[in-house]
């Protein structure tokens, strides 16, 4: 049987966000003394302008290159959001 739910009920049922899956797989990385916390999508990219996304093809390969990127991103990540923070304050 099916239960109805109120307008108010479902309303907040929607505010609330939807939690990850416990099984999600994931692995740390210390990088310099920050912890970066990877799942199957890949690591996060951040953008010049400050978007994010994800590596494509993150999942086709292979270990080494995983390792060689995870490297690279954080630095150039690190990079970009330090730049990012500034510019945000020359405008401030």
């Amino acid at each position: 049987m099916v239960e109805s739910q109120d307008a108010s009920t479902m309303s907040a049922n929607q505010d609330q966000p939807l939690a990850l899956p416990e099984n999600a797989s994931s692995s740390e990385v210390d990088a310099a003394g920050d912890v970066v916390r990877l799942d199957s999508l890949g690591p996060v990219v951040v953008n010049e302008d400050g978007t994010i996304s994800r590596i494509n093809n993150w999942h086709e390969m292979a270990d080494v290159e995983k390792r060689i990127l995870e490297r690279v991103l954080l630095k150039r990540n690190r990079e970009r959001l330090e730049r990012l923070r500034a510019q945000q304050q020359e405008s401030a």
